[in-house]
């Protein structure tokens, strides 16, 4: 059986020509996916939520390909999303249902170095961790451990100033109550000083039989 020379060629341009219609086609694909990727993003969620209740394992598996495409073209997941839905299975976390939540306090651990015999006694210095408490979800389908670390807490800060005018405010508050009670003290010497003038008059005319009013009788 005799092949033509002509006919091998033929196949070479066929073979070339359909390999740059495929690169072409995948280059179109991909912009094609670019641009329809926040679309397709939200197809998938809308449809793992839908079907959350009634095919969790669909769910799952949606929620899965979502992630993988957002892996793919570089776009990072944040902290709610990882909270929300498991990087591993793709299934839609709930707490009590699907995951648990535990805290890790992360509280500043202190070293202490043991001094040498000739050396004195050296004070351990505690050491801070920079970072803040962490956020542990387990997801109880796969098994799975997301770790979210949260912002440490602000220095503690003491109002000094804020005391020393409480105490500067309090100190005038007390002056009043010594004048009022000076003028109570007044109040009464003078009434002791009317009731013994008033004793003193009655004396007095008791002690004076020959007044004015017996020779009017």
């Amino acid at each position: 059986m005799s092949v033509r020379k002509g006919s091998f060629k033929q196949l070479e341009l066929r073979s070339q020509i359909n390999f740059n219609k495929s690169k072409d086609f995948k280059h179109r694909l991909f912009k094609m996916a670019v641009s329809e990727l926040p679309g397709t993003i939200d197809f998938l969620t809308d449809a793992a939520h839908l079907l959350r209740a009634t095919a969790p394992e669909t769910s799952a598996h949606l929620m899965s390909q979502r992630g993988h495409l957002l892996q793919q073209y570089g776009v990072i997941l944040s902290d709610v999303q990882r909270q929300h839905v498991c990087g591993g299975c793709g299934i839609i976390m709930i707490l009590g249902q699907e995951a648990t939540l535990k805290l890790d306090a992360r509280k500043s651990l202190q070293k202490k170095t043991k001094s040498k015999r000739s050396s004195g006694n050296s004070t351990p210095k505690p050491t801070q961790d920079p970072q803040g408490p962490c956020k542990i979800l387990h997801c109880d389908n796969c098994q799975r451990d997301a770790k979210i670390v949260m912002p440490p807490p602000g220095p503690v800060v003491r109002r000094k100033t804020a005391q020393s005018k409480v105490k500067k405010v309090s100190a005038p508050v007390e002056q009043p109550k010594q004048t009022s009670n000076a003028s109570s003290k007044k109040r009464a010497k003078n009434r002791k000083a009317g009731l013994q003038a008033l004793l003193s008059g009655q004396k007095q005319q008791t002690t004076n039989p020959l007044s004015l009013s017996r020779f009017m009788k």
